[in-house]
């Protein structure tokens, strides 16, 4: 299929622009009515005339630049449709909501960035405006009248470094070489401007891009992974004419939890995480290029394409047909331009739109029931089910799934077992080039218990046995599964001579080189194996997905998050105990005959065995957090022959 056949746009984002398209005319939907025009021009002299909105007065009357005018054109739909006036043709209702519209931008409420995202999708109007009003009537200085009567133009001296200046100066100017260096300095200023916004981003903490805000993150010092998905609502910035890649505003927010969670997939940064996770992105090539039993002459649905890579892979892998979905604008119009590079746009198609939402159009690019031999879709989150994804693929599979078919990955298994304070941020504050900072450690560890924290963990600094909570069968698991309370499981210390707790440089200030400064302290004595309990701090939770045999029978394989394992991008998640619990280390059993059981179980003159662990996930019910994830912990320590201490339960957030 071509690109324009599968260009739909969607709610939230522009839809990508075709150069050719220049060379035609591009149709457009009247402002007040359902009425069609052959331009955008004539779409907008119809509104002047019938209806007294006349852009080129109101741009003028007041002062609107570039994005005023394209919030103006928003505001104006998204009137028309809240009035109902855009459902019908030209009529009086059309009228007042243009009356309305003109007075509402009179009084500044189309001055909101939310009307930076298009009302309409595709909307011709956004892109060829400018056509209409005329550049002098835009917002724009009438430099060029000035040089003809041979004034000079008026720019202030500081405008020789403005960018949005010197683009306006490329824009007019006639000498390529002033266009093109013109152009390259707003270029660099741009990436420059990015780069320094997103470090400061890094140094306030705040989330950018790949994460969702990553409660506790702050607790970590070192290796600190930000979280994979974004509570950070971009918005695309409006393209100017003939732009093919409008670039998101960072800075702004979406309506809606689901435009924020594809915009934050409109970044780049995230899917360069993501292939960058080889552990990640290898499983998935394996599984569909070493498979031909399952791929070869299959027909592919791939759930949330992304650039492509795994819709590529198949195809690769021999597939006879495959179909790429993904709900941000951008990004499938990036896969269909790295589909057709690579060659095999003859077999792979690209489909841009929600999945619930073209399965309830019964969009024919998408195919209907009984179409696919094999659905494929990275769609794990943190802690697994972060993110809700699951339930699209969930919603996919029963509609467009042949009987039998596979679905890659076909197994996921939660696990969890218990960390040390090395896994934890309070070794750093306890010596900070010889200062302590006890106050910094209680705020952050009242923080981290209650809040779930994305982080990286050292399989050194985990110190019991694990155990799996949770297996779940992609190829016949519903949505209600997804949310559960897990079976109880009993986690020990381990036995292969790793507390957990041993001294680590790499946990304290400066990697080690920072923790200089109390070396006239006694040393603490390194933890005796015979003779200090283990103390756990906490459960750390991961997951593993599983490309069967039952599916893969050539090369089947397991795709973990483990800290046992080389490190992904989904890291592992940590549930921080208000008050740490001690374990008998290495499976000793000495405290039954020398020492004496003092104190509540679990406490360091009265050491647990085990710990019995249960956990449950539930889709967060707030609405900002409609993607959210909520996780309770149940924990009880128990002595060797059974006894239990206190049982307690907790909720963190994600």
């Amino acid at each position: 299929m071509s690109d324009d056949e599968h260009d739909n746009g969607e709610e939230g984002d522009f839809a990508d622009w075709n150069e050719e398209e220049d060379e035609g005319e591009r149709r457009a939907r009247c402002l007040f009515s359902s009425r069609t025009h052959p331009s955008p021009t004539a779409a907008l002299a119809h509104a002047a005339d019938a209806f007294g909105f006349d852009l080129r007065e109101l741009t003028a009357r007041y002062g609107l630049d570039f994005y005023g005018t394209i919030m103006a054109l928003n505001y104006a739909r998204t009137v028309a449709k809240d009035r109902g006036a855009s459902a019908g043709t030209d009529d009086a209702e059309s009228k007042v909501a243009a009356e309305r519209a003109i007075e509402g931008i009179a009084a500044g409420e189309h001055r909101d960035e939310r009307f930076l995202v298009p009302a309409l999708e595709d909307d011709g109007v956004l892109f060829e405006w400018e056509d209409f009003v005329g550049t002098d009537a835009a917002g724009q200085d009438d430099d060029d009248d000035e040089e003809e009567e041979g004034v000079e133009p008026n720019h202030d001296e500081d405008d020789e470094d403005d960018p949005v200046v010197n683009a306006e100066m490329a824009a007019s100017s006639t000498d390529p070489r002033v266009t093109a260096e013109l152009a390259r300095q707003l270029s660099a200023a741009i990436e420059e401007n990015d780069a320094l916004r997103l470090k400061m981003l890094e140094l306030t903490g705040e989330p950018e891009d790949d994460a969702p805000t990553n409660v506790g993150a702050a607790l970590l010092p070192a290796g600190v992974v930000t979280s994979k998905r974004s509570t950070a609502k971009p918005v695309p910035v409006a393209p100017s004419p003939r732009r093919s890649d409008p670039r998101p505003d960072r800075r702004s927010a979406l309506p809606t939890v689901d435009e924020d969670y594809f915009g934050g997939y409109g970044f780049f940064d995230i899917h360069r995480t993501m292939l960058d996770d080889v552990p990640r992105t290898a499983a998935y090539r394996d599984a569909l290029e070493r498979n031909p039993s399952l791929i070869k002459g299959a027909k592919v649905l791939d759930v949330g394409c992304g650039t492509g890579i795994l819709s590529m892979f198949a195809a690769r892998g021999g597939a006879s047909a495959v179909v790429g979905v993904d709900g941000a604008a951008p990004m499938a119009a990036c896969a269909r331009a790295n589909v057709a590079h690579n060659g095999v746009d003859d077999r792979v198609s690209i489909v841009q739109g929600k999945v619930e939402e073209l399965l309830r159009k019964g969009d024919v690019q998408l195919g209907g029931a009984n179409s696919y031999d094999v659905l494929v879709s990275e769609w794990m989150g943190y802690g697994l089910l972060f993110e809700s994804m699951l339930d699209t693929v969930i919603a996919a599979r029963d509609a467009m799934l042949k009987p039998g078919g596979a679905v890659l990955p076909d197994v996921a298994t939660i696990h969890v077992a218990g960390f040390t304070r090395n896994a934890t941020s309070q070794p750093f504050w306890d010596d900070v080039y010889g200062f302590e900072m006890p106050a910094v450690q209680a705020d952050l560890a009242e923080e981290a218990a209650k809040l779930a924290v994305v982080h990286g963990i050292k399989s050194a600094h985990v110190c019991t046995t694990d155990g799996v909570v949770k297996s779940l069968d992609l190829a016949t698991v519903t949505v209600l599964d997804t949310e559960f309370s897990s079976e109880e499981v009993t986690i020990t210390a381990r036995t292969d001579g790793v507390r957990g707790d041993e001294n680590d440089d790499s946990v304290k200030a400066g990697g080690g080189r920072g923790a200089t400064g109390l070396t006239q302290r006694p040393a603490d004595p390194a933890p005796d194996h015979d003779a200090e309990p283990i103390m756990c701090h906490g459960i750390v939770v991961w997951f593993n997905t599983a490309f069967s045999e039952r599916f893969c029978k050539e090369s089947p394989a397991v795709l973990t998050t483990s800290p046992h394992a080389e490190r992904t991008h989904w890291a592992q998640t940590l549930l921080h105990f208000p008050e740490p619990v001690a374990l008998v280390p290495h499976g000793s059993f000495w405290w039954g005959k020398d020492q004496p059981k003092m104190g509540l179980i679990g406490t360091r003159t009265n050491p647990a065995r085990g710990i019995k662990v249960r956990i449950g996930m539930a889709k967060c019910k707030e609405e900002e957090r409609a993607r959210g994830l909520d996780i309770s912990l149940e924990y009880e320590p128990v002595l060797e022959d059974g006894t239990p201490g206190t049982r307690k339960a907790r909720m963190y957030q994600m």
